[in-house]
């Protein structure tokens, strides 16, 4: 018997970012780890996990999306998740090239429809659906590990960089888990108001900071 080989591996576009050849077959759900700016005719790229060093250069159309759904500071992005496809249909140059559409958003609860502009004097609504989280996941587990790391953070530089690091791993518990979402949101508070009094002294903080090890799964 054969072994199964994934054809897509060998047609991966050899460019610095995602492109729709990239997604053909294959829709992607990606997990934005940073979002930059950057110059020339796509000025966003959005970093995600696994990414290889390829971001998402969302095109307009997209960007209008992104801010219509996500809202104006890309840095609320850090942590969601959204399924990405590619759409025949895009043209440029009059030939049908391909693109990348998104097709599902983390953070919304129902099926939200943007109008933008698709060609000169004429709008279209896009449908994006909500994106369900990973099944499986233990959000009890993942709140408890957070909340205690939180706990021990020895400085605020520390706790933001944890927090940062372990946006991705939250994506989704906002909308499974609100509860546990809110007491996260209140350990970052009390803990933030603890380290901002300045000239504490070193050994006041107790534990030494780490970001343990999860369960299999996290």
């Amino acid at each position: 018997m054969n072994d199964i080989i994934d054809m897509a591996q060998f047609v991966e576009a050899k460019s610095d970012q995602l492109n729709a050849d990239d997604l053909i077959g294959a829709p992607r759900t990606i997990t934005v780890t940073r979002v930059v700016g950057c110059d020339g005719d796509q000025p966003i790229a959005i970093f995600y996990e696994g990414d290889n060093g390829k971001p998402f250069k969302p095109c307009k159309t997209m960007r209008r999306v992104l801010l219509a759904v996500w809202g104006r500071n890309a840095a609320d992005y850090v942590g969601r998740s959204m399924t990405l496809y590619r759409d025949d249909s895009v043209t440029f140059g009059g030939l049908n090239v391909g693109g990348i559409r998104i097709s599902h958003m983390s953070h919304i609860d129902k099926k939200t429809v943007v109008v933008v502009m698709k060609t000169k004097g004429k709008k279209a609504g896009i449908e994006v659906q909500p994106l369900a989280s990973q099944p499986g996941t233990d959000w009890q587990a993942l709140a408890d590990n957070t909340i205690a790391n939180i706990g021990k953070a020895p400085d605020l530089a520390k706790l933001d960089q944890f927090i940062t690091n372990r946006m991705p791993k939250l994506a989704g518990m906002s909308e499974a888990a609100p509860d546990l979402w809110q007491r996260i949101d209140d350990a970052l508070r009390v803990r933030r108001t603890d380290l901002t009094p300045v000239g504490k002294p070193d050994d006041a903080f107790g534990d030494q900071f780490t970001d343990a090890d999860l369960p299999d799964g996290f």
